[in-house]
């Protein structure tokens, strides 16, 4: 008797999703190598350069949280005249080596990406 077929296995007809879950950390550190910024703002930064974002605020502050414990960046509370409090966050001197060194697997992987799309646009 077979074992059953999980359902992965038999719907090899749809597509499979690719996405950019691996793109975060080096997309936060260098936006924020461009500048400082609160969660809010970094989730809209991120959608703006198609880096998938975490389905709720929740999801980055983790991220965020995270990076802060290793190390790659640093926050503060910002207290605005007008609103609540926020905290900022910017890139810390590892995180900016950690970035400087995530860029050659980037290249890589873009290389890659680059030849798969040549390949099947060929035919």
């Amino acid at each position: 008797m077979s074992a059953p077929v999980s359902p992965e296995v038999s719907r090899p007809h749809e597509p499979e999703d690719v996405r950019s879950r691996s793109l975060l950390r080096p997309a936060i550190l260098l936006l924020l190598r461009e500048r400082e910024s609160h969660g809010y703002e970094l989730m809209s930064r991120l959608a703006e350069l198609g880096v998938e974002v975490p389905p709720t605020t929740g999801g980055l502050y983790r991220s965020l949280r995270t990076m802060a414990e290793e190390g790659l960046v640093t926050s503060y509370w910002s207290t605005p005249q007008r609103g609540p409090a926020r905290r900022v966050y910017a890139i810390s001197e590892t995180g900016e080596e950690h970035l400087e060194q995530s860029m050659p697997s980037l290249a890589s992987l873009l290389r890659t990406v680059r030849g798969m799309l040549n390949r099947y646009r060929q035919g």
